[in-house]
């Protein structure tokens, strides 16, 4: 059974989820879902007990019963609890593969399954067990104030939408489901995609014989290092060296890629600033997201011209995008925890420029798969990029030891075996 609020993909751990049924399936094991009805929702037979959805929009903008029906469901649904116990009694899954859960399931959904013996194994996909806000991020920089579970300064600071009601009830969910042990209590096994994240929730009191790291997956056939042109001629000399090289006499490309949501923890201010000081490196910022209008203001207002916002587009266009680039750029400034995107420039053979914070340093080896700059830092950055783009030779060999990476520990091959070797650890009928 895979368990996931939404069974469509909308993000990163959606991908995962799908990405994993997928495997799973094509290795003879049923896939069972279980998640919220919505018209988007991928087609499954299974649908029919999938649970009502759940509205989180600004409570401010709701009546006060609307208010107190959405937050009594955070902490516990009754209607999840039934559904997920029919379906279970239905399809009788051996195991109960959890995602995210969190406000639209919630941990009521636990107590079904362990009663009828399934084994349950959580993949942690982001911070929402330690904190409130999800990221350990407000306000523009790192923020771990809940870290010892004071959940009031989640309120105080607003960290939830910007505002005091929503934080207020993400506060008491969190606080009631910790006095609880609603998930710690029901879940057998906890996997984390980075040794950051369990260094987190080991921090938080789990011991060690719960937690297990298993790092996110990525398909090297379909991901996979272009055979053909390496891309345009847009690529430029400075007399000071810096945007040297040319992309079609060195076989590398000839600009770099951002992809990922435009958004501020994922530090693209400081990436315009540091590329507006690299005139002859060209960009392309591939995606979308509420930092789009302040992003493309900024990129006019410092005249950087070399840096293209070519907005959303599917993957395989972005497929096409990273191969035929010479490296990607991902310069977070929150804890990241397993990025995709890192994953997929890998499989391409393409080396990444990325910050030194949460799980990137596991993925991003300084000075083998790529280079790692100080997080928030535009000189940093800039450096980082600079000695890249000089060096196609580096690059390329980079590049060709990432895809190493990619076909080995981060391989469906390697995923599976560790997948399965937990399943088998977990299964209790």
């Amino acid at each position: 059974m895979q368990v996931n609020k939404y069974w469509r993909v909308r993000g990163g751990s959606d991908h995962y989820v799908f990405g994993l049924s997928r495997m799973l399936a094509g290795r003879g094991h049923e896939i069972i879902p279980f998640a919220m009805e919505d018209p988007a929702n991928e087609p499954s037979r299974y649908s029919a007990l999938f649970v009502s959805p759940v509205e989180l929009s600004d409570p401010y903008r709701m009546s006060i019963w609307k208010r107190i029906g959405v937050a009594s469901r955070i902490l516990s649904s009754h209607e999840a609890a039934i559904r997920i116990a029919i379906l279970a009694d239905l399809a009788k899954p051996d195991i109960a593969h959890l995602h995210n859960i969190y406000h639209h399931l919630s941990p009521s959904i636990l107590k079904p399954l362990v009663e009828r013996g399934i084994g349950t194994v959580m993949t942690v996909h982001d911070y929402k067990l330690l904190c409130p806000a999800l990221r350990f991020y407000n306000n523009g920089k790192v923020c771990e104030k809940c870290r010892t579970r004071h959940y009031s300064s989640c309120v105080a600071d607003r960290c939830v939408h910007g505002s005091r009601a929503a934080s207020a009830v993400c506060a008491v969910e969190m606080f009631v489901h910790d006095v609880l042990k609603a998930y710690t209590s029901r879940i057998d096994r906890f996997i984390a995609p980075s040794n950051f994240l369990a260094g987190k929730l080991l921090d938080r009191g789990l011991p060690p014989e719960q937690v297990t790291v298993i790092p996110n997956f990525v398909d090297t056939r379909l991901w996979h290092p272009d055979d053909g042109d390496g891309g345009s001629d847009a690529g430029g000399r400075r007399d000071d060296g810096i945007g040297s090289g040319d992309g079609d006499d060195d076989g590398a490309g000839d600009y770099i890629v951002y992809s990922g949501r435009l958004a501020r923890e994922k530090g693209l201010e400081t990436l315009v600033r540091a590329m507006a000081t690299l005139p002859d490196i060209p960009i392309k910022i591939i995606g979308s997201g509420m930092l789009d209008t302040v992003t493309r203001q900024l990129a006019r207002d410092l005249r950087a011209a070399n840096i293209e916002f070519a907005g959303f587009k599917p993957e395989k266009e972005v497929r096409r995008l990273v191969q035929g680039s010479r490296f990607i750029c991902t310069p977070s400034e929150w804890y990241e925890n397993a990025p995709n995107v890192i994953l997929e420039a890998f499989a391409c053979g393409k080396p990444v420029v990325a910050s030194r914070i949460g799980g990137i340093p596991e993925m991003v080896r300084d000075g083998m798969t790529g280079l790692l700059a100080e997080p928030g830092d535009i000189e940093s950055l800039r450096d980082c990029i600079a000695r890249l783009w000089n060096d196609p030779a580096l690059s390329r060999e980079m590049g060709a030891a990432a895809r190493r990476l990619a076909e080995t520990e981060y391989s469906p091959e390697t995923h599976y075996s560790r997948i399965m070797e937990t399943y088998k650890q977990i299964k209790r009928t």
